[in-house]
């Protein structure tokens, strides 16, 4: 079962770009810290301790987030949380780890424009560039 979650963050680093073992499809990775501003006892406002999620962008977004997107860029994710288990290399155990995944099935990704400007790039679609 997965959650779908929406959130607005900066990226902690530059997006890595990645392919699929099966079909040599592009995918990105990438962790975005949400910073959330809160009041303290004496009613001044402070930083939280910043959330970092994992995140995982498939089809066509990922090349644009690779080639749009760095270290510290401002984005919004719309995606659908799950749970990642792997064994360990070392001792066998099982492993885990949340990730947000976006791909062209469901999902958005983008840059929040809420403290910054951009200017739009449109990429061909497949079948024009063909």
């Amino acid at each position: 079962m997965s959650t779908t979650v929406t959130f607005a963050g900066n990226l902690a680093e530059a997006p890595e770009l990645h392919h699929t073992r099966e079909n040599n499809k592009p995918f990105v990775t990438c962790r975005v810290l949400v910073n959330r501003r809160v009041q303290n006892d004496q009613g001044e406002w402070v930083s939280d301790e910043p959330t970092a999620h994992n995140v995982k962008i498939f089809g066509s977004a990922a090349t644009h987030v690779h080639d749009s997107c760095g270290s510290g860029d401002p984005i919004f994710v719309h995606g659908l949380e799950r749970t990642e288990s792997w064994p360990d290399k070392e001792t066998g155990e099982k492993r885990t780890k949340d990730v947000v995944v976006v791909d062209n099935r469901f999902g958005e990704v983008g840059i929040s424009l809420k403290y910054v400007s951009a200017r739009i790039d449109r990429a061909p679609h497949a079948a024009q560039a063909s």
